[in-house]
């Protein structure tokens, strides 16, 4: 017997766990296939942008992420040093969660939430959905069948040994950068296979910053004579942190003994370190040469491979489960056309290559230009090397700790499904983030009322948005929705919103990025949106 559903999800990491509660808060049967039991032995990913919040926003899970555990007092500072009681060649302070001001391009700050309870957050919203059914201990052993009617995969019941199959219209596979599903169905991926090799260590260390004498930081980056060593991240503000070693350009094979002993070269002999879990790594820029494949989608570290410098991985992926997700609802749903599933790797690969290539970027930001050979040296001139070499790193790593355009200001320039007015698009700078209400764009957050911003106004089908009072102009594409069975309403906006929202019409998709506007809706409102649906 095969078992059906509308969509499987395959993985239930972060990027998974968004897939499934994005289709499940829509009503689409779903169901998620996880290997593993749900525990992170080895949390790597540990912050969330401003745009992943915005998500969170909409989901209902925001004020769990905000009360997930992390300090709010605790300082998010930047410290590059030699060894963690060594020379500080400088610090660079960033305000803790509590002092951290709400930006004002958006009704969200970022948050640190560590995966180990970002992912429980996440499964429990998922668990809430009637039409998902989330199962721990069920490994994929391969895709059986792929057509453009659907996908069949054989999976193994851990619990009960059990072989079951199961068949899906969509299947999304969010299982990692050595994703099995995307080597089966003989995808390739392009880029540099290779930055470097590093190996993870997640340890337990209460006293590592009474002991080392070390104010508060959220990453102390260690350099040496020869270069970057590598680099210590705080993951729940107390006691738990992880170790980051840099080992070159050769896979590592070191047992833990070993792996400790190159630990205390750089934080000192008297912390006291209990491992939790050890995990050797390659650093590398990759992207799937194909997103779909048929009726298989890939979502996450299966579609692309990147620095974590920056954060910007899981982050991407879940920007690319939310893009996917009101696609597949509105093709599930008959409304959306066959473009909206080719629209995925149009509009989203892009934006994978662009951040990776950010992600390298500030990465080799990590490398100063200085002789670095009397980097150890007492004294004057030993200061003034330090000083030199602090001031330049700092700098060239900056677009890693302020990185709102990345966040924020991607865009769709040549999405199928957006209809542009061939207006110059804003630059696109790592840095700074223009808000703009231009096609391809995130809608822009205003406060439109106490607590409530743009952003809340989208979701559920697309909205127009409209910065005049006479509803009976917007009647026309109104009647055509109604018509073509495409889910639209109007939202009037203040008047106050319109240097942000410069056109009187803007046509929002339930992602919250522009589909199109204009002053005047256009003549053939049923060719807009069988463009914006895509048919």
């Amino acid at each position: 017997m095969i078992e059906e559903t509308s969509v499987l999800v395959i993985g239930a990491g972060p990027v998974g766990l968004s897939m499934a509660l994005e289709l499940g808060l829509r009503g689409q049967d779903v169901v998620v296939l996880e290997a593993g039991d749900g525990a992170v032995d080895h949390p790597r990913a540990g912050g969330l942008s401003i745009r992943t919040m915005e998500f969170c926003r909409r989901w209902g899970i925001l004020d769990d992420v905000r009360n997930c555990g992390f300090p709010e007092d605790y300082p998010l500072d930047i410290v590059f040093s030699t060894a963690l009681q060594g020379y500080e060649l400088v610090r660079e302070h960033y305000p803790s969660l509590g002092e951290m001001p709400v930006p004002a391009e958006s009704p969200e700050r970022r948050q640190r939430c560590p995966q180990l309870w970002f992912d429980p957050i996440l499964a429990r919203a998922v668990s809430r959905q009637p039409s998902v059914s989330l199962r721990y201990h069920a490994k994929v052993e391969e895709v059986v069948e792929n057509t453009d009617t659907g996908a069949v995969v054989r999976y193994t019941d851990a619990n009960t040994g059990e072989e079951r199959f199961l068949r899906a219209r969509f299947l999304v596979a969010c299982d990692g950068a050595m994703s099995n599903v995307r080597r089966a169905l003989g995808i390739e991926v392009s880029g540099i296979p290779v930055l470097n090799y590093s190996m993870g260590v997640y340890f337990r260390s209460p006293d590592l910053l009474s002991i080392s004498k070390q104010a508060p930081a959220a990453r102390f980056i260690f350099v040496s004579p020869d270069g970057p060593v590598g680099n210590l991240t705080v993951v729940d503000g107390r006691e738990l942190w992880r170790f980051t070693y840099m080992l070159g350009d050769s896979r590592p094979e070191l047992d833990e003994l070993a792996v400790e002993a190159t630990m205390r070269r750089v934080l000192g002999d008297d912390i006291k370190i209990e491992i939790l879990s050890v995990a050797p790594w390659r650093r590398s820029q990759t992207v799937a040469d194909r997103y779909r494949d048929k009726s298989v989608f890939l979502v996450g570290d299966s579609a692309h491979t990147m620095s974590p410098t920056g954060g910007f991985g899981s982050n991407t992926g879940i920007g690319e489960a939310v893009d996917l997700g009101w696609k597949l609802d509105a093709v599930l749903r008959g409304w959306g056309g066959e473009q909206l599933l080719d629209s995925y790797e149009t509009e989203r690969r892009p934006i994978a290559v662009r951040n990776s290539s950010a992600a390298t970027r500030n990465f080799k930001g990590w490398y100063s230009t200085a002789d670095l050979s009397r980097l150890l040296e007492p004294g004057e001139a030993g200061d003034r090397l330090r000083q030199s070499v602090g001031e330049e790193l700092i700098e060239g790593t900056r677009a890693e700790w302020e990185s709102k355009g990345v966040i924020l200001g991607y865009r769709y320039e040549d999405s199928p499904i957006c209809v542009g007015d061939d207006s110059s698009a804003p630059l696109d700078d790592y840095r700074v983030y223009e808000p703009t209400n231009r096609a391809g764009h995130r809608a822009p957050h205003a406060w439109i009322a106490d607590g409530v911003s743009t952003l809340d106004l989208f979701g559920e089908g697309f909205v127009l948005c409209d910065l005049g009072t006479d509803e009976q102009t917007a009647q026309p594409i109104s009647e055509t929705a109604a018509r073509l069975g495409v889910p639209l309403r109007r939202a009037e906006l203040p008047e106050s919103v319109a240097y942000l929202y410069t056109t009187r019409f803007t046509l929002v998709r339930p992602d919250g990025h522009v589909a199109w506007r204009g002053d005047e809706l256009p003549d053939d409102t049923t060719a807009l949106l069988k463009t914006v649906s895509g048919h």
